[in-house]
């Protein structure tokens, strides 16, 4: 199937260079459209279109970036700052507005105690999305040093 018109989510979490760049490979094939979306959480104590300057800078530095790393053609590639209360409906809501055939999305393997948890954006994303998601998840070295170990017999 061919990707055309794809979304790649950035969420300024270290996985965005593989979502990126991944993405950027999908579209590079069928010599299609990349779109790099960021979205601001606004606080429902705030308007929606609340000003939050500090954000958008940050927003702004993100997209940067991440079209950087696409090394996409101009043509080939938008970036967009979208503001909303949640990126899942965020994201599901510019996957039909662009007839988007894929969604990128990447998640870092938490490093702090508790359970392994994607939150509630990815299933919702996961779930919702009416098109073909890829998620980028990346390793835990500790476990993955700790299974070689094991593995090999050491200690």
């Amino acid at each position: 199937m061919p990707f055309n018109r794809v979304i790649a989510v950035v969420t300024d979490d270290p996985s965005d260079i593989h979502t990126v760049t991944r993405a950027a490979d999908i579209v590079r094939v069928e010599r299609g459209h990349l779109f790099i979306i960021y979205v601001i959480k606004v606080a429902r104590s705030l308007p929606l279109d609340a000003e939050v300057d500090d954000q958008l800078a940050r927003g702004e530095q993100i997209l940067n970036r991440s079209e950087r790393l696409a090394r996409l053609p101009r043509s080939d590639i938008d970036t967009q700052l979208l503001q909303a209360r949640e990126t899942g409906p965020a994201v599901i809501h510019e996957v039909i507005t662009r007839d988007a055939d894929a969604v990128v999305i990447g998640a870092s393997y938490p490093r702090e105690y508790g359970p392994f948890s994607l939150g509630k954006d990815i299933p919702y994303i996961l779930e919702h999305a009416p098109c073909d998601v890829i998620l980028w998840r990346e390793h835990n070295s500790a476990e993955r040093t700790q299974g070689r170990i094991s593995r090999s017999g050491r200690i």
